[in-house]
């Protein structure tokens, strides 16, 4: 009884401490408080805590979407990777048909004919005859060299000519006269090998005569420059005066009225151009045809093609002009057979390769072909009638992939 009577009495004497706010266990709503440390401080914590929780979350999301991403990359490399497994990869087989051969062609025009010109001897220049871009005739006159020595020479040459027959005409009458005093006995024999061999000088002077007098005729000519064939002067001196020597050019010439295509092919087109064979020259200037005069036997060493050479008539109302670059196509005989392919079967980053279905897996195949103005594949060898081959196959695709073969249609 007592001990109950204790209880309540200390609860009682504690009841008003409690109330007072004096009990030692009574909770605080921040007990760091109590120990001095700011509130305010508390509060940036907390908010550095929940923006850094914030940015936490943010990184969290965007490294899961680029491992989304990449996951899905390599989802599309991995079914690149192999087309022909997932799913069905469209074939298709060439359509036979005729087609006429015609090989693309490129390549610079040049003229048939072209010279630099020049005396053949030196001298002043007295004259220009010729303007640039003069067409002239073959024997028209482009320049003169002064003549005046060169006549001097041919002149003399001439009198050494005259000397020359007189000389003779009088070896001839000695002779005459000493053979009829031989017939009659007045004169003895030997008189007529001496006036025979006097005779024989005498020509040979009058040859000697002649020759200097055509060498001075030909140095006098020399001093006169004429066009060598009909085309277009395309340079010329400043004008006359200077003293050019032997064999220094002074005028160009191009007959520009038949050019000369200088081109190359592939050697699997070499069976498609004979010489003889048309050739058709189309540029921004005009078109002209002509034909193939020569086709080498022998591969260029830097271009691995063989070189052609195309003869092309330039005499249309709109001709072409030497020195472009011009595309032209040369045009086969006969007809071939060839199986027509669209122009995606061809493999991406080749140049000559289909994929060939072949029991279930691919098959490099190397054709030629030429391509059609729509772009079609014509496929001359390499590829059999009846032989399937993807439509459109990948950059990708190696021989031996499996494939599940759906046939175009």
């Amino acid at each position: 009884m007592s001990n109950r009577i204790s209880h309540e009495t200390r609860r009682a004497e504690e009841a008003p401490r409690d109330a007072a706010g004096d009990e030692p266990n009574a909770p605080t709503p921040f007990p760091s408080a109590r120990r001095g440390f700011p509130i305010g401080r508390v509060v940036v914590v907390a908010l550095l805590v929940g923006f850094s929780v914030i940015v936490g979350a943010r990184v969290r999301s965007a490294m899961q979407q680029r491992a989304e991403q990449a996951a899905e990359r390599q989802k599309q490399a991995d079914a690149a990777g192999k087309p022909q497994a997932a799913g069905g990869a469209a074939t298709v087989a060439g359509v036979a048909q005729t087609w006429t051969p015609r090989v693309a062609l490129e390549g610079t025009l040049m003229p048939a004919r072209e010279a630099d010109l020049g005396f053949k001897v030196g001298g002043r220049v007295a004259a220009i005859r010729a303007r640039l871009g003069q067409k002239v005739a073959a024997g028209d006159v482009l320049a003169t060299l002064e003549q005046t020595e060169a006549q001097a020479q041919a002149a003399a040459a001439s009198a050494q000519v005259r000397a020359a027959e007189a000389q003779l005409a009088l070896a001839d009458d000695a002779a005459k006269r000493t053979t009829a005093l031989i017939d009659s006995g007045s004169a003895p024999s030997a008189s007529g090998v001496q006036v025979g061999q006097q005779r024989a000088l005498a020509a040979a002077q009058l040859d000697g005569a002649r020759a200097q007098l055509a060498l001075a005729d030909a140095a006098l000519k020399s001093h006169t420059l004429a066009a060598p064939f009909s085309g277009t002067v395309t340079r010329v001196p400043s004008g006359p005066g200077a003293i050019v020597g032997p064999g220094v050019p002074l005028f160009h010439l191009q007959d520009n009225t038949t050019l000369k295509l200088s081109g190359s092919i592939g050697d699997a087109d070499l069976p498609l151009v004979k010489i003889g064979a048309a050739v058709e020259v189309k540029a921004e200037d005009g078109a002209a045809k002509g034909r193939v005069v020569a086709v080498l036997s022998t591969v260029d060493a830097a271009t691995r093609r063989i070189p052609l050479e195309a003869e092309v008539h330039n005499d249309g109302a709109q001709p072409l002009l030497a020195g472009a670059f011009v595309r032209a196509t040369v045009v086969g005989a006969e007809p071939l057979a060839v199986l027509r392919l669209p122009a995606t079967a061809l493999r991406p980053g080749s140049q000559d390769e289909v994929m060939l279905v072949r029991d279930g897996r691919l098959e490099t195949r190397r054709v030629a072909f030429a391509v059609a103005p729509d772009g079609a594949l014509l496929v001359r060898h390499g590829l059999a009638r009846g032989e399937r081959v993807l439509s459109s196959p990948s950059a990708e695709a190696r021989d031996g992939d499996p494939v599940a073969a759906e046939p175009r249609r």
